[in-house]
């Protein structure tokens, strides 16, 4: 009898480490959209683009804002519960092609954002992951 309760638990032991084997590759991070509006002065900003960046993984997701301030931003895996830290910049160019940019340079547009929201060390702004799927966040920029 001693030896088959050793196999019985043996039995248990092996179909407990498949069980944990099989748990996939534990990563249980779950895809999260960011949608929102930004606003400078209390008014629409219709050009820039807005970057969101884990500090817990340093994935960044950035969108050009749309004529009024409006933008999404996905993550395919996100950091649910987690701090974002926000940057707004210029519009990013969709155009990949380096030659294409230097024949056909885009135009120069002045950017209307302040300088101190260019930076995360210093832009001041973050909105935390509360969810998978949809969350909302929206930006007010002073000039001042």
């Amino acid at each position: 009898m001693p030896y088959w309760n050793g196999a019985r638990c043996l039995g248990w032991v092996a179909s407990l480490v498949l069980l944990v084997g099989c748990g996939g590759d534990g990563d249980a991070r779950l895809p999260a959209t960011i949608s929102g509006q930004v606003l400078l002065d209390g008014a629409p900003l219709s050009v820039g683009s807005i970057q969101l960046t884990s500090p817990k993984t340093g994935e960044s997701a950035s969108a050009n804002l749309d004529s009024d301030g409006r933008y999404s931003v996905t993550f395919p895996k996100a950091d649910v519960g987690a701090d974002y830290e926000v940057t707004l910049g210029p519009p990013v160019e969709d155009n990949l092609d380096a030659t294409a940019l230097m024949e056909n340079p885009p135009e120069k547009v002045r950017s209307l954002i302040p300088k101190k929201y260019t930076d995360r060390t210093t832009s001041g702004l973050k909105t935390t992951l509360e969810a998978a799927g949809e969350n909302q966040f929206n930006v007010e920029l002073l000039s001042r």
